[in-house]
């Protein structure tokens, strides 16, 4: 029981630092629309954070975790923000955000 556990925390932390490494690349270009941009992103294996700025329209966080659960941050409007997402004992499996108007 407790190889298998190890097993999978293993897996799940290089899965994890797999796909959060190729997001955090991804992650600033999808996050420069129109009315916001995002800068300094950081990323771990269970969460991430982001300063954004919405300068028209709103914003916000969306975070898909490894069970499956995708979690949304609240719409904000103009403003400096902090963003982010927390999967708790899961891991990211995307990290995003989304604009309107």
């Amino acid at each position: 029981m407790k190889l298998t556990v190890l097993r999978r925390a293993a897996v799940a932390t290089a899965t994890a630092s797999l796909l959060v490494g190729g997001l955090a690349a991804a992650s600033p270009a999808s996050a420069a629309g129109g009315n916001y941009s995002c800068t300094n992103w950081k990323s771990k294996v269970n969460k991430w954070t982001a300063t954004c700025t919405v300068r028209s329209g709103q914003a916000r966080a969306v975070t898909d975790c490894s069970n499956g659960k995708t979690i949304y941050g609240a719409w904000v409007g103009r403003g400096r923000w902090a963003f982010g997402g927390d999967c708790g004992v899961y891991f990211i499996v995307a990290q995003d955000t989304q604009g309107r108007g």
